[in-house]
């Protein structure tokens, strides 16, 4: 009675059923699996492909900021302030651009900024968390804008903000300040860095609990505050940090200035952008799930279902019962070879060998019969010489011997001896084949029969 191959169960099929998945005997393919050849390498290169490109959305993109028109560290657009950020990098100043816990991560030796916040409930919560800094700048907002839609990180419009956004702000830190708009040209003073601003239109704050540090003459422009622990400088108008106003007049040395004045030695500026909606999550899951990480989460989950879907039940043909013993010299060889292995003899075996090329080669070759073993080596050594040999009989030898008399060395070692013993028998009879005057067999001598050696015509 003949045995079912093994399989994933179940019953032989008959001739001409229908085999898993309903495409031919046993499989769809030739070979009678799944899938074809041409579909496993689709679904392969198409499993790199999207990992490559999750991976590269992941390190290279930023969604949130590639839009960007907003009052915020990533905007390019006049009311933005990322050449301020650009103008520190160059000259050397530490920076992050953070979008969670930035408080904590200014500390008591780094400077919390935060430039223009929006007035939304996340900003907001944003905002009441910098009392956990030790220095802070704040800057108050001034403008909105309308993005331009050919090129949405540029504005096509900007409108003045109510005095009530920037009130609120200042609301955080002082209890009634006010907000003045005005139309003059105003006459600075009071920095110590002797550095005055250039801004038409001021927006200057007034209040008693606000010490300035830089007033004009209806109000104060850049003040001091401290409450509980935690020094609070605020710069009334953005044009002075804009991306349009930095480059007029002095700007750029003032906005240098404010953070040099700040910043304790050794500390990092800490730009705080989730009071502008750039927020991410420390955590790992919530991260896998957004954009672009779920599509490397999406490619496990397929690579995972597939390798289930190989490991169950019916995947492909039947498996064919392999041979009992295999038939031929190759298996008789390798079941002697192994044999030989598991007794113990392969010492014996290379000794034999090496004798048995001696002899062979002595059917070829006038060695002299009345030579010691020193003398046979150095007469096969000049011999070999004269023939071009790549190697010697003295290192073969010896490599030989030492393989022999290892504790237990590993079949690898043997095996390469044999290899160099055959080697040097064979260049020895029919010569070096990098040599251009190598010797060849009679070629009208039979396998059993060689004639003796010569010359090539």
């Amino acid at each position: 009675m003949s045995q079912i191959p093994a399989s994933s169960g179940g019953r032989p099929e008959a001739p001409g059923e229908t085999g898993p998945g309903g495409i031919g005997p046993g499989g769809s393919g030739p070979g009678g699996g799944v899938f074809s050849f041409q579909a496993v390498a689709i679904l392969v290169v198409v499993g790199i492909l999207c990992f490559a490109t999750a991976t590269l959305l992941a390190v290279f993109s930023d969604p949130q900021s590639e839009r960007t028109f907003g009052t915020n560290a990533y905007s390019d657009s006049a009311i933005g302030h990322r050449a301020w950020t650009e103008i520190l990098k160059d000259l050397e100043i530490p920076l992050l651009v953070s979008r969670n816990a930035s408080a904590e991560k200014a500390g008591e030796y780094g400077l919390l900024v935060t430039a223009q916040p929006h007035i939304t409930s996340d900003a907001v919560q944003a905002l009441e968390t910098m009392r956990e800094a030790w220095t802070v700048l704040i800057v108050l907002p001034k403008w909105a804008g309308r993005p331009d839609f050919p090129n949405q990180r540029w504005l096509a419009e900007m409108r003045l903000l109510n005095d009530s956004t920037p009130e609120q702000v200042l609301s955080m830190v002082v209890d009634d300040a006010e907000i003045i708009r005005s139309e003059t040209l105003q006459t600075w003073r009071g920095a110590d860095w002797d550095i005055e601003p250039s801004i038409s239109k001021a927006q200057l704050m007034r209040s008693d609990d606000i010490a300035p540090i830089v007033e004009g003459d209806e109000g104060i422009l850049l003040g001091e505050v401290r409450d509980r622990g935690t020094t609070y400088w605020i710069l009334s108008d953005p044009d002075v940090i804009s991306n349009s106003g930095i480059d007029e007049g002095d700007n750029a040395l003032f906005a240098v200035a404010l953070i040099e004045a700040l910043l304790p030695a050794g500390g990092t500026v800490v730009f705080d952008e989730a009071v502008h909606g750039f927020t991410t999550s420390p955590d790992l899951w919530r991260n896998l799930l957004s954009f672009p990480l779920n599509l490397a989460a999406l490619q496990m989950l397929a690579a995972v279902g597939i390798l289930v879907w190989a490991a169950a039940g019916r995947f492909g043909a039947p498996l064919p019962t392999p041979p009992r013993l295999e038939a031929g010299k190759r298996g008789l060889i390798d079941n002697t070879a192994s044999l030989f292995e598991y007794a113990g003899n392969l010492p014996d075996i290379l000794r034999r060998y090496h004798d048995a090329c001696l002899r062979d080669l002595g059917r070829h070759m006038n060695i002299p019969r009345d030579l010691d073993e020193h003398d046979l080596t150095r007469w096969l050594d000049r011999v070999g010489e004269a023939r071009g040999t790549s190697l010697r009989y003295s290192e073969v030898s010896s490599r030989a011997a030492a393989a022999t008399q290892q504790l237990n060395p590993p079949l690898q070692h043997y095996l390469r001896a044999a290899r160099r013993l055959y080697r040097w028998k064979q260049e020895m009879i029919h010569g070096h084949r990098a040599d251009p005057n190598g010797l060849r067999s009679d070629t009208r001598a039979g396998s059993q029969n060689r004639g003796r050696t010569g010359r090539r015509a």
